[in-house]
Parts: C-alpha cells; structure tokens; sequence
C-alpha cells in the first residue's frame, strides 16, 4: 500500500507500503504559516516523504514557509496554480488559454529551486477545485461537474498536459467544514482509505490518493495531533509513504 498525504492526498499501496503528502493553500486560510508549519514539523518528526502543493501567489505573500518546506529533502514541492482560479471555478476553466498560463506562471516561481524526476519537465500539478488526471497512463476528468460546463473546460486540462506537465488528482478528500475543521477522524479517514484499497477503487491500483488542506492542521482543530494520529494509523496499518511523482 502507498500513501500520498497532501494539501492534499494520500496514496496507499498493499504490504509494500509507502504514502505521499501534498499540503496546499487557499487564499481563504486564516493562518497558513502556523498550520503549514505544524505539517512540516509532523513530517520531519514522523520521517515521511511527502508532496506538497503550494500556490504560486501564496509563495509571494509567504515566502519563508515555502523556502522552509524545500529545505527539507523528504519534501517535493508540487504546482498548485498561481492563483488558485481565484477560487470562481467555472469562470476559469472556460478559459482554456488563462488556464495554460496560470499553470506557467506558478512554475516560473516553484521551478526555479526544483526539479521533475519524472519524464515530464515539470514538477507535478494538482489542479484548484478539479479532480482531474493527465498521466502518461491515466486521464481522467472530474465527474461531480456537470457535461456542459466539463466539455468546456476538458480543452484547457488537455492543453496543460501537451505542454509537458502531468496532472494529479485524488482518490478521496478529507472534507472540511467552512472554518476548515475537519469533518472525519483520522480513523474514519483510514478506514474510507482501507475501503477503497480492499474495493479496489482508487485511480491505480495499490495505490490511494488522498487530498487534504493545510488549513485543517491549524492548532484550533489539534490539527498537529490530528495528522501524527493518521499518519501512525497508516504505519501501522502497513502503508509506506512516496512523493507523486512515484504514482
């Protein structure tokens, strides 16, 4: 089993077992230094290797955390986009060509100290509000959009992977209230983790994606607990924790 942890995600994988971590951030996040910090403080404590994705506007606004989350080698740094569609979805996936340089231009900043491992030249991207896959071996669109508006905007997810970059999505979402409490457990999240891994359910096959928002790690929702908790839950269980660029 492998995990992929990460502002977003979690990947599982049987008896071989390894995990990712990806953390992303919102414009809307109230604290995003503390939290993020109390990611990358699990992450070096529990000696896991993770992907985080990070926004290009937000490396700008928080440069200090970004420079702290690359410091650390267990970390690949992921492209969230620059600036997160601004969070109206639907305006900026019509719009195939903002798409494209969005994506672009939050590479020319998480670029700029990383590199890809994979045979892309880019490092990895994880699109704002869409599960959605471009991999050499899987494409997928997200499915909760409804046909007319997904048509529109499938040209723009097409159009990042011709220009050379791969796109991740997830298995399950560790939903969130509006505050950005938790709504799941950590059990209850290992347990929807175990489901789709027993089910076979997952995007690739021993492996499961799962998405989380730093935000949810604040110290208002014991968020460093939180994550220890899940993290050891999927030791325990048998999970090994990889980058995504392993997927």
């Amino acid at each position: 089993k492998s995990v992929d942890l990460g502002g977003r995600r979690i990947i599982k994988k049987k008896k071989n077992k390894h995990t990712n971590t990806n953390k992303t951030k919102k414009t809307k996040i109230t604290n995003p230094i503390k939290a993020t910090k109390n990611i990358i403080e699990t992450v070096r404590e529990e000696n896991i290797t993770v992907t985080m994705f990070f926004i290009g506007c937000q490396i700008e606004n928080f440069p200090n955390i970004y420079k702290d989350a690359i410091n650390y080698p267990n970390i690949l740094i992921g492209n969230h986009t620059y600036s997160h569609a601004n969070n109206r979805y639907r305006k900026f996936y019509s719009d195939p060509l903002l798409v494209v340089e969005d994506i672009k231009k939050a590479n020319s900043i998480v670029g700029v100290d990383n590199i890809s491992n994979t045979s892309s030249a880019f490092l990895p991207v994880r699109l704002a509000g869409r599960n959605v896959f471009r991999l050499p071996t899987i494409t997928k669109n997200d499915n909760m959009i409804d046909t007319i508006q997904r048509e529109k905007e499938i040209v723009g997810y097409d159009n990042i992977y011709k220009e050379g970059y791969y796109i991740y999505g997830w298995d399950l979402e560790w939903a969130y209230e509006k505050n950005g409490k938790p709504i799941l457990t950590p059990q209850e999240i290992y347990n929807s983790m175990e489901k789709i891994y027993e089910k076979k359910l997952s995007s690739k096959e021993d492996k499961v994606v799962l998405l989380m928002h730093d935000f949810m790690f604040s110290n208002n929702f014991d968020g460093k607990e939180n994550l220890k908790t899940l993290i050891q839950l999927l030791k325990n269980g048998g999970w090994s924790f990889e980058n995504i660029e392993n997927y």
